[in-house]
């Protein structure tokens, strides 16, 4: 009950930091498919057929794509990743403004099937100290979760993890890798609805 309440409030304070950011011009002066286009097309590119599910989900996956969004489905295991260019600003983690429809549709879609649990783990680039990527990484996928969270998904049936650059899936030397590093992934089991 304590973890509860301490989450509950980690929640409202998240939820106010994203209410009180100060940026408006950012999103004009870095864009990832004006600085990535390569990365952000190949990440849309990739997700294109991999899932085949009901009508809603079909709808729901096909808006995900059209937002650059990779969604995978390995066996009962489905992977959702998000560029955390698209979702947050460099090295912050305050939600921006774009990523709200992003994050709107990524929780129709994994609410289409049903009360699933999801893990929600943030990753980065070698940018900074071990110590500032891992807590960088531990607020934005704390932010994700909060989303979620205001807007119906149950706190029990989440968790999230803030992994730094450990779990590089590009090269780390390059622009385009570290942009494809810069990554949240929520996960979860189709067939575990009701368990």
């Amino acid at each position: 009950m304590i973890k509860k309440i301490a989450i509950f409030y980690m929640c409202v304070i998240t939820l106010g930091l994203m209410a009180c950011s100060t940026h408006n011009t950012a999103a004009e002066t870095y864009s990832p498919k004006k600085n990535n286009t390569v990365a952000a097309g190949a990440l849309g590119d990739a997700s294109v057929g991999a899932i085949i599910g009901s009508q809603e989900q079909q709808e729901e996956y096909n808006r995900l794509a059209q937002e650059g969004v990779r969604v995978i489905r390995l066996g009962d295991i489905v992977e959702i990743t998000i560029p955390s260019d698209k979702l947050f600003y460099p090295n912050e983690a305050n939600l921006t403004y774009n990523a709200l429809p992003i994050l709107s549709d990524t929780l129709a879609f994994i609410n289409s099937y049903g009360a699933v649990k999801i893990n929600v783990s943030a990753h980065g680039d070698t940018t900074g100290t071990l110590i500032h990527g891992l807590e960088l990484t531990r607020l934005q996928a704390q932010a994700v979760m909060t989303y979620f969270w205001a807007h119906g998904k149950p706190l029990d049936q989440m968790e999230f993890y803030g992994m730094n650059h450990q779990e590089p899936v590009a090269d780390q030397d390059t622009e385009t890798g570290e942009y494809f590093n810069r990554r949240i992934e929520i996960m979860f089991w189709k067939n575990q609805a009701g368990k």
